[in-house]
């Protein structure tokens, strides 16, 4: 099995929606930390669609890639505090926004740790127990809701640099 998951602080990259559109295999993207949707779709338009760049010095041509679809990860507002976006409402806004734009295989993952969890690994559990209630109370959640990105590693907890071995530094 092979996947791809452009980041939050890529998703914005031309280079990587033009490699993305050439991928064989499901590619998701992130929202941007501001939580701005728009651009985690624009990504997956780009993705989708066929493209013409250099790539290392030569011309490529990709035919896009159909299975590029969103990983909701939550987002920090200007004030540093973190905006969960895998409630009802953030679910049903996404997609909304599929269903106006019409792309392919419209899908989402959530992303359980980072913003979404306030970077508490221990609430991943919560939050994949609230999306599968969700997933059950609404079709269309249950639809679109095909998986989660669960953050796990040797060690508990997460580190700023580092240091042991194991431990996250996200």
């Amino acid at each position: 099995i092979s996947y791809m998951a452009v980041g939050a602080r890529s998703v914005e990259d031309q280079q990587h929606r033009f490699v993305a559109s050439g991928a064989d295999f499901a590619t998701g993207f992130k929202n941007p930390t501001s939580g701005n949707l728009n651009v985690m779709f624009n990504g997956i338009y780009a993705a989708q669609n066929k493209q013409s760049f250099l790539f290392l010095g030569k011309e490529v041509e990709t035919t896009g890639n159909p299975l590029s679809h969103a990983i909701l990860r939550g987002a920090i507002n200007e004030y540093g505090k973190n905006i969960p976006n895998y409630y009802y409402d953030n679910l049903m806004d996404t997609i909304a926004q599929y269903e106006k734009m019409g792309l392919e295989n419209p899908f989402i993952i959530v992303d359980t740790n980072h913003d979404n969890s306030g970077k508490q690994y221990m609430d991943q559990i919560r939050i994949v127990r609230q999306t599968l209630i969700n997933r059950d109370w609404n079709e269309k959640i249950k639809q679109y809701v095909r998986g989660f990105m669960i953050e796990s590693y040797l060690e508990d907890g997460r580190q700023n640099e580092p240091e042991v071995f194991g431990k996250s530094i996200t």
